[in-house]
């Protein structure tokens, strides 16, 4: 007994090794030390075993910055032989998917084109054979992936994993697609709210970097708010969290599809704001034609898209006074760099929002665009590895 104690020991510290390097997707020796807090020489003892077995490699050296003398530490990262995850986020009319290595570090990626609302069975089909697609173009068996994580643009029940009410997703309501497509690809599945699964994009690969207390405000066909306090999603206690659009702004509006009269979406959705400038317009407008608008500086486009952010910055306004974020990062179609919609939202938080509120908060667009959910999944399924040092999203 007495001679299984080190091994033991030691796997334990290997583990500890790989976990950091997990977190943080590249290191060098000296962040090992740091974050395992074990000594230097048992560091390059566990990581030559992990570099002999597989599971590490050092990253082709990067040119010294500045002019000093010596050469940059080497960097540290986990191969594909560690393991690989997979990442899926459903929109209403495509699907995206990628397989990803422990580091984050996406291997192979998809886009297809879906009609998500009309078929559960052919939607998670679809996607069950397009990761095993993809499987099959890196050469690598199914079993190699740890887990999946999909995104679904609706809220979801945390205690059951189901669809919940509200008339997104009217055909997958009180089902639970991660045990659909459970069955069909045999490997772990998790699901998340999609604006969530934005939230941790940026939080992890974006704009959001470095950033402990954030809200991902996504304005496309609905509107929603992925929330993160201290590092961690909050999701509410049954999962309607972050459900912005419902927030009643007119007490006499326009019938909403949650039932409800006058909620903010009902205003400032894309198909809203379409509609809005349709009429100056002799050719059916989508949401592309609207953004080209915006780029051309179209008088007409920049009024509404303007007027859409000064909306939902007033009720963000009431939500920085609650809640204290340190960054609000607008996402979707019209969330563009230096767009209009944000400039709206900056507007009304430093008109409504406590003066202290107003200036400790940054209003900024995301860097990932439309691979803002999808890179939010695979960093959630990373974390979802078993890793005891990463960041507690899921």
């Amino acid at each position: 007994m007495s001679a299984a104690r080190p091994r033991s020991h030691r796997a334990y510290n290997l583990d500890r090794v790989v976990a950091a390097v997990r977190e943080r997707g590249s290191v060098t020796r000296a962040d090992l030390e740091r974050m395992t807090e074990l000594s230097r020489a048992t560091v390059a003892v566990l990581v030559a075993r992990l570099i002999d077995d597989g599971v590490l490699r050092e990253l082709p050296a990067a040119e010294k910055a500045g002019t000093g003398p010596g050469r940059p530490p080497a960097r540290l990262a986990l191969t594909e032989s560690a393991g690989l995850v997979a990442g899926m986020a459903f929109g209403h009319g495509d699907l995206r998917i990628a397989v990803a290595t422990l580091s984050g570090d996406v291997a192979a990626e998809r886009y297809v084109r879906l009609a998500v609302d009309n078929s559960v069975g052919a939607a998670l089909d679809t996607a069950a054979s397009e990761l095993g697609g993809i499987l099959r173009e890196i050469g690598h068996p199914r079993e190699d992936i740890n887990n999946v994580v999909l995104g679904l643009p609706a809220p979801l029940d945390r205690r059951t994993g189901r669809v919940l009410v509200n008339n997104i997703l009217p055909g997958w309501v009180d089902l639970d697609p991660a045990a659909g497509l459970e069955e069909r690809v045999r490997r772990p599945v998790f699901m998340e709210n999609a604006v969530n699964l934005g939230a941790v994009g940026e939080l992890t690969y974006g704009a959001g970097a470095g950033v402990r207390d954030l809200v991902f405000v996504k304005v496309s066909t609905g509107v929603g708010a992925g929330l993160i306090f201290d590092g961690r999603l909050y999701r509410g206690v049954s999962g309607y969290a972050g459900e912005l659009g419902h927030v009643q702004v007119e007490a006499n509006g326009l019938l909403c599809r949650c039932g409800s009269r006058g909620c903010l979406e009902t205003l400032v959705s894309t198909p809203n704001i379409i509609a809005a400038l349709q009429p100056m317009h002799a050719d059916p407008l989508t949401i592309a034609d609207v953004i080209r608008l915006l780029e051309a500086g179209d008088s007409g486009a920049v009024r509404v898209v303007g007027d859409a952010g000064r909306t939902i910055g007033r009720t963000l306004a009431d939500m920085c006074n609650v809640l204290n974020p340190e960054v609000i990062i607008v996402g979707g179609e019209l969330g563009l760099p230096n767009g209009v919609l944000a400039d709206g939202i900056r507007e009304m938080i430093t008109r409504y929002a406590q003066p202290g509120v107003a200036r400790a908060v940054t209003v900024t667009t995301g860097t990932l665009d439309n691979h803002a959910e999808l890179l939010g999944a695979i960093a959630l399924a990373v974390r979802r590895t078993g890793s005891s040092t990463a960041p507690a999203l899921g």
